[in-house]
């Protein structure tokens, strides 16, 4: 049962009755549960399908539910939005799954997705509810090796995809027999016999027919879906570089959705209503856009995608006029840069009322307030209408947000901005903050489908006992959590304890308030700012690889977008590089300095375009590189760096070089 607290300072109690565990803090609940007992479910709500079924009853059956952007022209050029309706949508998603039917899937059989935000995604991801087909998202970024384990992990035998993945799809149906068909959205008849006459292991067919073949014979559903059925497997970085697949059933959807519509009636979370349009622009491939995709549709409210292309996002904003938009800090910090730029360039009084309007909509933030009669009118109202000018809530997830950000979103569009932490395994967001919390630095309570607590990790200095605020290893359970991993009952194992807790291997702290604060990863994985987990110790090891590099320290600040790196070259190696590349003399490679070649620019820029190059032939993913470099001429051991096992101290290492990684963010990152 949840009732509201009015404005009573907790934001998360202690369980009622509960005693800590050794090492361990009493587990904390939402401040609006007074039983004790996490919400499941909405009343009458079983599955995926029955929201589906409930937001449009809420919306109406003929009012728009999907929306897009058709492109018109070569030049990507696209025309005005077009809208799909509840009962369009439904039939068109009911043809797609009696055509899965007819190409032989059955219930229970995994289906593969391969494609951009679009309807078609949507289409694809209902069409599996309705039919009991379980949905597993697949992205480019996952790389070769690691599609290819999870089509064979999963036995897969159809894959939705776009033309520009046939390639990379048929190349690894050679070694994954399962595989028998790719369905291909935006094809022409043309394009469609040019791919299957290239195809001699897989059935090449168009979306549309498949949709057209389900709606000249429809096969009814065996049975529609319960909350116990599995809705997806969606597959998450191991830190052994293996992926796990996370099994998210029905009822794990319908925890999270239940507990953002209770803090919504106890006016904790933003009113989501049938009036809300959200743009679609996090990966629907991940947790947390698919998440925020379904809280929308079981609201009443609408979704439209953009067209893909970063550089036009702010016009598909401005065209669409979104009251939600969900995006990542990366997306945040190039709209405040660019915001500030502009400003600065304009300079002389324009500039500085700017400033003067800016700085007191900042000192209101304090007191709690968002808006201002007079500078939203005059100063921030252009800027608001270039993003649609109706934005009521933004939600940054994926990583951590600077709070020079968060007060810029706050002061610039006067609207609420949450933030959130979560993983895979817990369908998105675990904790979020208050709707009129705007301290920044915390990631607020748990949803009331949810309960945390710490556990002591005294091997990095953080303990239960610490003061003032107890900090650990943050463990989660709750109705959210997809309790197991796809055929790797040694990873489940690893992950949860034996009473159900997952162990997030995140370091948290739980403040007088009982908000969550993120304060460090347990083991060596890390997200810069665009989300992307970061595995430092195989970069790393890439890199000293390569025979010029002794030693390496790899390091990502979570606020910034890029990485940079501390390198320690082998003296004589370098000087034969550079000889060789004729960048010093014989006599001067004879004589060789570690030191002058660490303070020569040149040599700089010769050692950061060779690793570039040798990363990415190590398949390195662009954010991977670091993108400033400083040499170094010390090593590691006589820095006491490292272990008696030689291995590095990450964290001792971070402080030792403090002010240098200070001074490759404070410069700009190389563009190569």
């Amino acid at each position: 049962m949840l009732h509201r607290t009015g404005s009573a300072p907790q934001c998360s109690i202690e369980l009622p009755g509960a005693q800590p565990a050794s090492d361990e803090t009493i587990p904390y609940l939402n401040h609006n549960i007074d039983n004790g007992r996490l919400v499941s479910h909405t009343p009458g709500l079983n599955s995926l399908y029955d929201t589906f079924l409930r937001g449009r009853a809420l919306a109406g059956r003929s009012s728009a539910v999907f929306g897009y952007r058709p492109i018109i022209d070569e030049l990507g050029n696209a025309g005005p939005y077009e809208w799909i309706t509840w009962d369009n949508f439904h039939e068109r998603f009911v043809n797609l799954a009696s055509g899965f039917r007819h190409i032989g899937l059955q219930p229970g059989d995994r289906v593969g997705v391969m494609l951009g935000n679009s309807i078609e995604w949507m289409l694809t991801e209902y069409a599996a509810y309705y039919q009991c087909f379980v949905l597993v998202p697949l992205y480019e970024t996952l790389g070769l090796d690691s599609l290819e384990q999870i089509i064979q992990e999963t036995g897969m035998q159809t894959i939705v995809c776009d033309k520009k993945h046939v390639g990379i799809l048929h190349e690894i149906s050679e070694t994954s027999p399962s595989l028998q068909s790719l369905i291909v959205t935006g094809t022409s008849q043309s394009e469609l016999m040019q791919i299957s006459n290239n195809s001699s292991t897989m059935h090449v067919q168009s979306f549309d027919s498949i949709e057209e073949l389900g709606a000249r014979q429809p096969i009814e559903t065996k049975k529609l879906p319960v909350a116990d059925d599995v809705a997806t497997i969606v597959y998450t970085s191991g830190t052994s570089g293996r992926q796990k697949g996370v099994v998210i059933r029905h009822a794990n959807f319908l925890a999270s959705i239940a507990a953002v519509l209770a803090l919504r009636d106890a006016g904790d979370m933003y009113n989501f209503s049938t009036k809300d349009c959200s743009m679609g622009f996090l990966p629907l491939a991940h947790c947390l856009g698919r998440l925020v995709t379904h809280l929308v549709i079981a609201s009443g409210g609408r979704t439209a995608f953009p067209r893909g292309d970063p550089a036009k996002l702010v016009e598909d904003l401005k065209d669409l006029q979104p009251t939600i938009f969900v995006g990542v800090p990366r997306i945040f910090n190039r709209i405040q840069d660019k915001v500030l730029s502009a400003v600065k360039m304009k300079g002389g009084l324009s500039s500085a009322l700017f400033q003067y309007a800016y700085n007191t909509k900042r000192g209101n933030l304090g007191r709690g307030q968002l808006s201002h009669w007079l500078w939203d009118r005059v100063i921030f109202k252009p800027l608001r209408e270039k993003f649609g000018g109706k934005l009521n809530l933004i939600v940054s997830g994926s990583a951590p947000i600077s709070p020079e950000t968060l007060e810029f979103l706050r002061c610039c569009f006067s609207c609420s901005v949450v933030e959130g932490y979560g993983l895979t395994e817990t369908i998105g967001p675990t904790t979020i903050t208050l709707i009129d919390d705007i301290e920044p630095g915390n990631v607020g309570a748990p949803l009331p489908c949810a309960m945390m607590k710490l556990r002591s990790v005294a091997e990095l200095g953080y303990t239960v006992s610490d003061k003032p605020c107890p900090r650990g290893e943050v463990l989660i359970k709750g109705h959210h959590i997809g309790g197991e991993y796809y055929h790797q009952p040694e990873a489940t194992r690893e992950a949860f304890t034996e009473d159900g807790w997952l162990c997030t291997g995140d370091i948290g702290l739980i403040d007088s308030r009982g908000r969550l604060h993120i304060i460090d990863r347990k083991n060596n994985l890390f997200k810069l700012a665009q989300g992307e987990f970061i595995a430092p110790e195989h970069i790393e090891n890439v890199f000293m690889d390569h025979f010029i590099v002794d030693q390496a320290f790899v390091y990502g600040d979570p606020l910034q977008s890029y990485l940079v790196a501390i390198i320690i070259p082998d003296e004589k190696l370098l000087s034969m590089f550079l000889l060789n590349k004729g960048i010093i003399s014989q006599q001067a490679a004879e004589h060789a300095n570690l030191e002058d070649f660490c303070d020569n620019d040149q040599v700089l820029q010769s050692v950061i375009s060779e690793l570039a190059i040798w990363g990415k032939a190590h398949s390195l993913r662009g954010f991977e590189i670091p993108k400033r470099i400083r040499l170094v001429a010390t090593s590691l051991e006589d820095a006491g760096l490292l272990t008696p096992t030689l291995k590095l101290k990450r964290r001792v290492a971070q402080a030792y070089f403090k002010d240098t990684l200070a001074d490759l963010y404070s410069e700009p990152p190389l563009t190569r």
